[in-house]
Order: structure tokens, then sequence, then C-alpha cells
């Protein structure tokens, strides 16, 4: 019998650095109040990533799916998504109920949107001003989850994980978001009685100094800090969307089906009137971005540029709140710029020339790339997207031969083996952090999270150099 060996043409990733797009979405849909997450496909797509997203956050996430079988792949599975949607609502009561496709749905081809359409669920203006006043009428701080008396906003979004990867799956999460909440002209006027903004005029309805903000996927740490850089110019921000509380909150004194924190539908739905959309992150354009959407239906000016990462990037940053405040950089903003100028000097000597491995999500590698060029580091990009470890290794083989051995590794915790293959320390920043305590709270953007980051970097560079010594050292 004949074999050939197919793993030089294998095309399969084994060892991602990334996850997958319904994960993505999942964490979107979170950042809503009372939103909820409904996996349209397996049970084993929710399970998964429910206990995923847990280990990082340490908090608790419920993830419903309409639970495919046998049946429903060969038949279709409209039957189990209505009845899904009709478990959530009743036992959750949510103002918003995110629909995300899985694999199985895709594959079979599953129309999520059409299936909700097809059922009668609501979406578009309407439904956003509907879920608003059921978010209006829920339970208060000490209540269950389970109140409020309207229908949810339900929004499907296509997040088949073979395409894409969960920072993908979280953009267009945040585009569906944004057009239901936001719809064009013509579904405005249609819901003029309901949505907030339909009987005025969108751009009247929001302050002038109103800034929707796309934070692309970052920790819960660094959206409370771009709240605090934003009202520190007087400038309102409305996230799309916020997590920071309901995947980093505190201890309930009763439980609760929905946590508390999030973005509402109805600050969502003010968005199109606007001052400016800010949106972070790469390689992306316009008619598949969320802030372009704004832009091309509502006019809102887009403001599109890297996660802010370094001095250059947050000046880039704090340049567009200036200009929409006008106001200068504030006292308070400027000492912190100050000092992380000040530790650039100081710790000059111990990060250039160093080169460090970068892996994971682009947003956070290209963010991470120019940084690392501002500091003197040598930044070294797997080849192509930069998608599996073994492509991040073979990087840095490849500079080792060429005599430029790799000194530092940054990126998620899922690149510790590669760490430990290259004897390298490993600097861990982004999604997931599974092997370490506190993953929420790492902070890299602005001035702040520079700073945080910054002392990361060159501390384990020290760290290293005094665990190689013969002698060892306690001063430095």
């Amino acid at each position: 019998m004949k074999t050939e060996n197919v793993a030089e043409r294998c095309e399969v990733t084994r060892n991602a650095c990334v996850v997958c797009s319904p994960l993505g979405a999942t964490i979107a849909f979170a950042g809503v109040e009372r939103g909820m997450t409904l996996l349209h496909g397996s049970q084993g797509c929710a399970t998964y990533i429910r206990r995923y997203v847990i280990s990082h956050f340490r908090e608790p996430l419920d993830v419903a799916s309409s639970s495919f079988t046998e049946e429903t792949a060969v038949f279709g599975g409209a039957g189990n998504l209505r009845l899904a949607l009709e478990n959530v609502v009743r036992e959750y009561a949510p103002a918003l109920v995110g629909v995300a496709t899985t694999c199985l749905a895709e594959t079979i081809g599953e129309d999520a949107a059409y299936v909700r359409r097809s059922l009668g669920m609501s979406g578009g203006a309407a439904g956003a001003a509907s879920a608003a006043a059921a978010a209006g009428a829920g339970t208060g701080a000490g209540g269950t989850g389970a109140g409020g008396g309207g229908a949810p906003l339900i929004v499907a979004v296509s997040t088949p994980s073979y395409r894409g990867s969960h920072r993908d799956g979280f953009r267009a999460a945040l585009r569906a978001l944004t057009e239901a909440t936001n719809p064009r002209g013509a579904e405005a006027d249609a819901g003029a009685d309901a949505a907030p903004c339909a009987t005025q005029g969108a751009r009247k309805c929001a302050a002038p100094a109103t800034v929707a903000l796309f934070p692309a996927m970052v920790s819960p740490a660094d959206l409370r800090s771009l709240k605090a850089d934003i009202g520190a110019f007087g400038l309102e921000a409305i996230l799309a969307t916020d997590y920071s509380d309901t995947l980093d909150g505190g201890p309930w004194k009763a439980h609760r089906l929905l946590p508390e924190g999030g973005t509402t539908v109805a600050s969502l739905s003010r968005m199109r009137g606007a001052s400016a959309a800010i949106e972070f992150g790469a390689d992306f354009s316009a008619d598949r971005s969320a802030a372009g959407f704004l832009e091309q239906a509502h006019g809102v000016p887009r403001h599109a540029m890297p996660l802010p990462v370094g001095i250059r990037a947050t000046d880039a940053f704090m340049s567009v709140l200036s200009d929409l405040s006008g106001k200068c950089l504030p006292p308070a903003l400027e000492a912190e710029r100050a000092r992380l100028l000040d530790s650039y000097v100081d710790a000059h000597k111990h990060v250039f020339g160093k080169r460090a491995l970068l892996y994971g999500d682009p947003d956070h590698v290209e963010a991470l790339s120019g940084f690392l060029r501002e500091i003197g580091m040598i930044p070294l990009l797997p080849e192509g997207e930069g998608r599996d470890f073994a492509q991040a290794e073979a990087a840095a083989r490849a500079s080792e031969k060429r005599g430029e051995p790799v000194d530092l590794v940054i990126g998620n915790g899922k690149g510790y083996k590669t760490s430990l293959k290259m004897d390298v320390p490993l600097v861990r920043t982004g999604f997931p952090i599974h092997d370490r305590f506190g993953g929420q709270r790492v902070r890299v953007l602005g001035f702040g999270g520079t700073q945080e980051l910054f002392d990361r970097i060159v501390n384990a560079l020290i760290e290293r150099k005094q665990e190689d010594s013969d002698v060892g050292y306690t001063y430095y």
C-alpha cells in the first residue's frame, strides 16, 4: 500500500497562539449590561468557552447553547434556537441576547439572523428600545437577575471557529451590536416611538463631548484606565463594550444570574450621535469595523489607531482627546508621561538591543512591536499571521542561527512552554493568562499601563541576568 507523508502540506493549526471566534463574541456581549450570550451549536462549545473565560477572569459567566444533536445537525437547528431563546428570556430576563454561531451551525448552513427574523424575534431600533425598557424594569442590586417586562434585543453574528480568531469574533460582535442599536435612517425612523434618539435626530441626542470608544479586546483594568483618561478631558465615553465590572467585579451579597455593570443598550444606541468614534486595532478596513459603520451610516468621524502602548501611541490618542475637548493634556496625565519618560532613561542600559519574540492577537502584537522599537528593543515577529507557536519557535531558531538570540518572549500565558524550550523569560500580557493570577488586571495601555509593562520587561531581564550570575548580587 502506498503511503504519503502529509506533514509538509498540513495546514492545520495544532498549537494556536489565539483562540476561537465565538469566544471573542462571548466576551463582547458580556460587556453589555444584562447581556447574555447564546451559542448556536453544540453544548460542548458553550462549556469550553465558559471554562476558558472563567479561568482567565476568575468570575462566573453563563453561556447558553442551542444544544445541537445528531438530528439537529442533519435537519437544522431553528427549533433548537427558538427553544433556547425562550429559555434564556424566561430564566435570565436579559436586555440583550447575543446569538453567535459555531462551526457546526455554519457548516450545515445555518443563518442565525434569518432564523431570528423568521421567528419574529426583536431586532433593530425597536428591539433596542424594548431592551432598554426591559433593563430599566429589571431587578436592583440585590436581586436574582430575573426580572423586567420588555423583550430583549437579539443580535445575531456569524462566528465559525474555522474563520478567524477570538479577535475576529470580538470585532464581528461589536459590528453587529452597533448596527442593531444604531440602524441606518430608514430603520431608525421605523422605531421612532421607542428609539432613544430617533425622535429628535441622532446628532442632537448625545452631548457634544461624547466619544464612542471601541477599545479592542483588552483587560478590564485597561478599560477602567481608558475611561479615566477620557474622563480627565471632560469627555463622556461610551464603551463598546465595557466588561470592566461584569468580568472583574466584587463579591455578591446575593446570587445573581447576570452580573452588574456593562454598557447599557440605551447608551449603545446613543453612539450614532457621538462627536467621534475611536477604534483601536490593526489591519482592518472601515467596511468591517463598528466605527466604520457609524461613520458611513451616521457621519460620526472615525479615528482608527493602534492600541496606545508606549509614549508615541498614547500621545496620538491623547491628541485626539485634546482636539475633541479643546483642552490640553491634564496635569495628572502629564505627570504620568514624565515619569514614564524618566524610566525610559533610567532603564535604557537594560533594554537597548535586546530581542523579544511577540505572538498572539495581532492588535496587541502591532502595539507591542511599536513600543519595543520606541525603547530600543528589537521585536521578532513570526512569519505569516503568527497564529501557531510552531511559527513563533521557527522565527526564534532562525534568529539564533543568525547569531541574534532571543532575550525575552512577550505574549499570553500559552507561550509558557515555548519560553521553556527557548530558556528565556516570558512576560505575560493579553488573553488568555491561565497559569498566573490576576490576568484580568494586567495593564498595558496609556502612560500608566505602559509604565507597568515597561517595569515588568526590565525586571524580567534583570532577574534572568541575576539568576545566570555565578556569584549573584543584591544591588544593581
